[in-house]
């Protein structure tokens, strides 16, 4: 079973292995992932970064797997809850950078 921390706007972080009582919430952490799941040896097995209920990152993927031994098996990049490949993400970056100039 895996088992959760996710950081919350309303009751701040919760542990859970069910998200049933949490989907109301406001998931969201600004420095480091709102969303921590761990196998019951206590291994890290995935991080989400959420912003305001929004998977969202700005400086790498927002949603990382983890195989057994913690190595990565898998990223996905998300701004605004919108899913990029890691060519369209740079691509969505450097026009971030520049529309803020």
């Amino acid at each position: 079973m895996i088992k959760y921390k996710v950081y919350t706007k309303e009751k701040g972080l919760v542990e859970t292995d069910n998200f049933e009582h949490i989907n109301e919430l406001t998931w969201h952490r600004e420095y480091g992932p709102a969303l921590i799941g761990y196998n019951d040896s206590g291994s890290k097995v995935r991080d989400q970064y959420w912003v305001n209920s929004k998977l969202h990152r700005l400086n790498g993927p927002a949603d990382i797997g983890y195989d057994m031994n913690g190595n990565i098996k898998y990223v996905a990049y998300w701004i605004n809850d919108i899913a990029y490949t890691e060519e369209q993400y740079d691509k969505e970056l450097l026009k971030l950078k520049v529309q803020s100039l």
